[in-house]
């Protein structure tokens, strides 16, 4: 009995040292955050998500030294980089090496992203030693407790290499004459109420396992019959109204999770594509469907906004439109100056006076909400 007695004594105490350390763990995570509040340069820094080169933060040294000084809030890592060889993801062990890694470096926690939707969007595939996932319409045709439960094995997976973030589900509406979504078999369905039914059990899937799932393309990229990142591209004329309904019940259904924009245009709501566009994200997306959460802008170095604007009007349109991330991949066309230039022109956007100090706060509250209801 006094042995009994001794082991569970022990298991309590062993307990309340876990729950001690994590709540420690917590509290420091929860400081470092706070402590960005009053600090301007470091609230730029949280709003930039930037690719790296390399499968160590050695091979890129920019990209270390602002992690040092706090100047990104993010990282999103790919399998190659146009070529066919590995680029930041060769195996399982390597890609834990190098999030632990990054975020040993980095001064503030991170964001740690990835596209992996399934079918041909999935960073993690049999090529560097994972599964292969079916695609977003493969699933559809099956019922969402299968989504489910494919989603949480993705999940799963990301959260054993370290990820945190991950810029799924999609939810388009499917259309097979869309290059960038049907085409690749992206969307779950071609009718709006089942795109839901399974967005919702794939994005549930992501919450449950602590990894923030990312709603994309806002307003719909589905009927967009050219390639966003190839060039400009006008969805006019096919955009549906029912593609905005995703977004609509998500919020309805207090979705925290982020929601990415896509650098489509519609002439009927702005002139600007909507990534850049006010009346798209702080009109339409803030104040008609009140969504508080989270809004990321996709690649902006994709052929639909680098063919069009310079870097310091594309990022001040960004900023203006209501983005709270700028998300760089810096993979079409490498520069290892390209995170610095970018942090470089939203300061001397402040200093001109054209993006307001209380502008950037606003987007550094929600980055800090979702940070805390997630990291930890």
């Amino acid at each position: 009995m006094k042995y009994i007695l001794t082991i569970f004594t022990s298991l309590i105490y062993l307990n309340i040292f876990f729950t001690s350390s994590f709540a420690n763990a917590q509290q420091i995570n929860n400081e470092q955050l706070k402590s960005i509040d009053n600090n301007l340069h470091a609230m730029i820094g949280q709003m930039l998500m930037v690719g790296m080169r390399g499968q160590s933060l050695e091979e890129d040294q920019e990209v270390k030294k602002m992690l040092k000084q706090g100047k990104l809030g993010g990282i999103i890592l790919f399998y190659s980089h146009g070529e066919r060889t590995p680029y930041n993801l060769a195996n399982k062990t390597q890609i834990q090496n190098l999030i632990k890694e990054i975020k040993q470096t980095s001064k503030y926690p991170l964001f740690i992203g990835v596209d992996q939707e399934g079918g041909k969007v999935q960073r993690l595939s049999s090529k560097n030693g994972f599964t292969n996932y079916p695609t977003a319409l493969s699933l559809g045709k099956k019922d969402s407790t299968n989504t489910y439960n494919v989603a949480k094995k993705i999940a799963l997976e990301l959260q054993d290499c370290g990820f945190n973030l991950n810029f799924a589900p999609s939810v388009d509406i499917h259309n097979p004459n869309s290059p960038a979504i049907g085409a690749k078999e992206r969307a779950f369905s071609p009718i709006a109420m089942e795109v839901i039914d399974h967005a919702y059990a794939y994005a549930k899937a992501m919450k449950k396992t602590k990894i923030i799932p990312t709603l994309k393309h806002f307003p719909g990229h589905g009927n967009a019959l050219k390639d966003s990142h190839l060039g400009f591209t006008d969805i006019t004329k096919n955009w549906q109204e029912k593609e905005i309904l995703p977004y609509k019940r998500f919020i309805e259904k207090n979705y925290d999770g982020m929601i990415m924009v896509a650098h489509v245009y519609h002439k009927q709501i702005d002139d600007k594509p909507a990534s850049l566009s006010y009346k798209t994200i702080t009109k339409l997306l803030r104040e008609k469907l009140r969504f508080n959460g989270v809004v990321i802008t996709d690649d902006m170095q994709m052929g639909a906004i680098n063919k069009h604007y310079s870097l310091k009007e594309s990022i001040y349109l960004a900023i203006q439109a209501g983005n709270d991330i700028l998300l760089f991949s810096n993979n079409f066309k490498y520069d290892p100056m390209l995170p610095q230039k970018v942090y470089n022109c939203i300061l001397e956007l402040i200093a001109e006076g054209k993006i307001s100090e209380q502008r950037i706060k606003e987007s550094w509250l929600r980055i800090r909400k979702i940070k805390t209801d997630y990291l930890y």
